[in-house]
């Protein structure tokens, strides 16, 4: 089976440090020379610096229109308007936001245009983004103060841009104070986003990414893997589980092993094939197909995409649904038929079940002749109907057309109530006449391959009474 996986070992212990590792409250100096405070860094020391100083003007979202290239947050009308500032938190992508507001043709003199620097890197911050600069504010005001910056503004404007829609007409502000309940949210507080008019005026404090910090190894220092190289780190493609170590050693002599385990996962797409009878469900090689999935008969693809440990693999079901055999015979017999232990009096169409080669359920249907045909005993001493289990309207050929008494039974009967009901115990049928014919309707409609169940109660001339209970599929 082959596996793959690309995969860059990179050890850690006394091999190599990064550039200079940032923390929240840090000062950061861009490559242009602007400044800003750290406020939020990512586990891969990445994460966002916000600029020491608010815009010297407030200013207008922007005009009522939806700008092209930025989803909106908060508008689902599906969901509570307490959970709009949740949707409008998740958007993080301020800088596309900011982009796509600055190439609109319908903006002018707006928050976004307003930051000045946007080519050395600095944006208008996502609500995301601004959402986490309040919950940092804390953490960072006396660096803000100690590099020369200003505060988070708490006076008349006290609330600032986000570069997120909430629809056309509102986009999202963040609070630095306890804001007057307004546009249906009833419990405002300082750091709450709050959906504003795109015209009003508000403050714009920008932000910009901290970049990943670059790797630097010290080369005075040897390194001798368990591969046998000796390069500050390594680049490998296991094709199975493997273990890597790395002993490192300084020019005093002192070492230290570092190491690390690696396991590879199969992310190779495999190809199944199968079978199964339609209408059955199916379970198998991670698939799970309902009833309805295999209704169709014949040759069925479906796949499947799965992910382990942020490897993502497609599997391929090639699944052969089987179809349920209906076979028609004929047979001819003089007074009666023994089919698989019954015997048959009468000519009609007798259904019998079974299971097929492929073990799926399936039908016969004996279309019987009896040529010479009399009543059980001989004359009406003994009243032994017997009955057809099968119908078939539609047919027309002579055979169980419809479903009544043989006529050579009717002299025999005095009185006679016959009733007929569906699965669900609905009567679909009701008569008193011996003569009745029923031919598989119900409300007008003839339903195919569906048994119903029939009750006769009779008496015959010599007041014997007679209770015949069955079952009739009609085909």
């Amino acid at each position: 089976m082959k596996r793959i996986i690309s995969f860059l070992v990179l050890m850690t212990v006394l091999i190599w440090s990064k550039g200079q590792i940032y923390h929240v409250g840090d000062l950061y100096t861009a490559p242009d020379g602007s400044q800003g405070i750290v406020y939020h860094v990512l586990p891969d020391g990445s994460g966002w610096v916000v600029a020491l100083n608010d815009m010297p003007i407030t200013l207008p979202w922007g005009n009522y229109f939806d700008v092209a290239g930025i989803p909106n947050f908060g508008g689902d009308s599906s969901a509570s308007y307490l959970n709009y500032p949740l949707q409008a938190m998740a958007d993080t992508a301020g800088y596309s936001n900011t982009m796509a507001i600055l190439n609109s043709p319908q903006t002018v003199l707006t928050a976004a245009n307003g930051i000045h620097d946007v080519s050395d890197g600095w944006y208008l911050p996502s609500a995301g983004q601004l959402s986490m600069l309040y919950a940092q504010q804390p953490l960072i005001e006396t660096s803000l103060i100690d590099a020369g910056g200003s505060l988070l503004d708490e006076g008349d404007f006290s609330s600032y841009w986000s570069s997120t829609e909430k629809d056309a007409y509102q986009a999202w502000t963040v609070n630095s104070s306890a804001p007057t309940p307004s546009s249906g949210f009833l419990y405002t507080h300082s750091g709450e986003l709050i959906p504003e008019n795109k015209t009003s005026q508000r403050r714009v404090r920008a932000v910009r990414n901290l970049p990943l910090p670059q790797n630097i190894y010290d080369t005075t220092l040897q390194y001798v893997w368990n591969t046998e190289s000796t390069e500050a780190h390594i680049q490998d493609v296991p094709l199975q589980n493997s273990s890597y170590s790395v002993t490192v050693t300084n020019t005093y002599g002192c070492t230290n092993t570092a190491s690390a385990n690696v396991i590879v996962i199969d992310n190779e797409p495999q190809i199944y094939y199968d079978t199964i009878c339609q209408g059955a469900e199916y379970d198998n090689y991670g698939f799970t197909l309902g009833a309805g999935e295999t209704a169709v008969a014949g040759e069925r693809v479906f796949t499947l995409t799965t992910t382990v440990a942020n490897c993502e693999r497609e599997d391929t079901l090639f699944l052969t649904v089987i179809p349920a055999d209906t076979i028609h015979w004929e047979q001819t017999a003089d007074l009666s038929y023994e089919w698989n232990g019954i015997t048959y009096n009468e000519s009609g169409d007798y259904i019998q079940y079974f299971n097929n080669q492929a073990g799926c359920d399936s039908v016969t249907i004996l279309h019987l002749i009896i040529s010479q045909i009399i009543p059980s005993g001989g004359g009406c001493d003994t009243l032994d109907i017997y009955l057809p289990n099968a119908i078939s309207p539609t047919r027309k050929d002579g055979l169980n057309d419809y479903f009544c008494i043989p006529a050579y039974y009717i002299p025999c009967i005095k009185a006679l109530e016959i009733s007929i009901f569906n699965r669900w115990g609905t009567l679909v049928f009701h008569s008193m006449d011996k003569h009745f014919l029923w031919h598989g309707e119900y409300n007008g409609r003839i339903f195919f391959n569906v048994v119903y169940h029939y009750q006769i109660r009779c008496t015959d001339y010599l007041g014997n009474g007679y209770n015949i209970r069955g079952f009739i599929t009609v085909l």
